[in-house]
């Protein structure tokens, strides 16, 4: 990796154009830190995000004041001293700095940011893996306009007793959209509105801020689950969840609460439906196909029993799901390099869960980056 910059005790590196801020301290100082360091490429997410909707009176000097003063009053202390802090080394307002982090809710909110979303998870443990550890992979499905500025692993070393975590996702969002932490808990994030519903309760605290602390705070699947099951969520997600024994995912509607899908087996696949029998719902296709992705994947695990490793799972989750003609590939996967559907593949990460390894990659033609190692273990000592 490239060191680029320094801030304190935090700094910079670029790896195969991954961003990867490593900040350590208290959550003010991790704030200052991220803020000096990662301002530019905050400004880059700005002027593509939220600069046109501002120039043209979509977005009002009061929707970001509400929506900042929101994530800042119903947030966790870290989480509130983390803004700070980031206002701080960056120079930007507070109303700025937390309108960016919530941006994905607003936009929920405004039914201006497409929600369906196709995101996949694969999980292969125990007798599905090649050596009994839990290997999992993950495709980020958004809007083509989200490789348009650097994709972010940001590290955190906390001083104050929390644990270190890995966050894989955009400049100034800070959002535990892929997570790992030190004791082998993960997490990513599904877009859920498909099936939960699309409301989004402006007076419950984020919940992207919620399972950042979360993530900070447990060790393993069941605590992580045990915490997720005491929120109202303020959005619909689908939340794949996972240690080093066995993974799941929790189904979270704005509406109706949350349900674990547990595992049948040792090997798992998240998609953007709801799954769990114990809903009541029928399975719904979504304009992301949904459905399709499951089916697939669910028969390439099925066909690798006892084969599973971080590279076989990075083969996996490269294997597409259409053919250039639009046509769905033979024993196809998941992966949209460009727009077929709703959305494509903006970024993928495998993880090797004990070995506390990712793998990063952006499949996109236009701003490809190939599988890139990182060791989250070295940098978290």
């Amino acid at each position: 990796m490239e060191q680029i910059k320094t801030a304190g005790s935090g700094a910079l590196y670029n790896t195969n154009g991954f961003l990867i801020p490593v900040v350590e301290g208290t959550a003010r100082e991790m704030g200052a830190q991220y803020g000096a360091l990662m301002g530019d490429a905050m400004g880059q997410s700005w002027d593509v995000l939220v600069a046109p909707g501002a120039k043209a009176g979509a977005i009002s000097d009061a929707d970001k004041t509400t929506w900042a003063r929101r994530a800042y009053t119903t947030c966790s202390t870290s989480t509130r001293l983390w803004y700070d802090g980031v206002v701080e080394g960056s120079g930007w307002s507070l109303d700025d700095v937390c309108f960016l982090d919530h941006l994905m809710e607003y936009g929920i909110f405004q039914s201006k940011v497409h929600s369906f979303a196709g995101c996949t998870s694969i999980m292969s443990w125990g007798s599905h893996s090649a050596d009994g550890n839990m290997f999992i992979g993950r495709n980020m499905d958004w809007a083509e306009t989200f490789n348009e500025f650097p994709q972010v692993l940001t590290v955190r070393k906390p001083t104050d007793g929390s644990y270190k975590t890995a966050m894989f996702g955009w400049p100034g969002m800070y959002a535990a959209f892929t997570t790992l932490n030190e004791h082998g808990a993960y997490l990513d994030v599904h877009d859920g509105t498909s099936m939960g519903g699309a409301v989004v309760y402006e007076d419950r605290p984020s919940i992207t801020n919620v399972i950042t602390d979360i993530m900070s705070e447990v060790a393993s699947k069941d605590a992580l689950v045990a915490r997720l099951n005491g929120i109202n969520n303020s959005i619909s997600l689908i939340l794949s969840v996972g240690d080093e024994q066995s993974g799941a995912s929790v189904e979270c509607s704005s509406l109706g609460g949350n349900r674990l899908r547990p595992a049948e087996g040792e090997s798992y696949v998240a998609v953007n439906t709801f799954l769990g029998d114990n809903w009541g719902l029928g399975k719904r296709e979504t304009v992301s196909n949904s459905l399709r992705r499951f089916s697939n994947m669910t028969d390439r695990l099925a066909e690798n029993v006892g084969k599973i490793d971080a590279e076989k799972t990075r083969n996996l989750m490269d294997l597409r799901l259409f053919n250039e003609d639009g046509s769905f590939a033979e024993d196809g996967g998941c992966t949209k390099p460009t727009k077929q559907d709703a959305d494509l593949t903006t970024h993928q990460m495998v993880t090797d869960v004990k070995g506390r390894k990712v793998w990063l990659k952006v499949p996109v033609p236009d701003y490809f980056a190939d599988w890139t190692e990182v060791d989250l273990g070295k940098l978290w000592e």
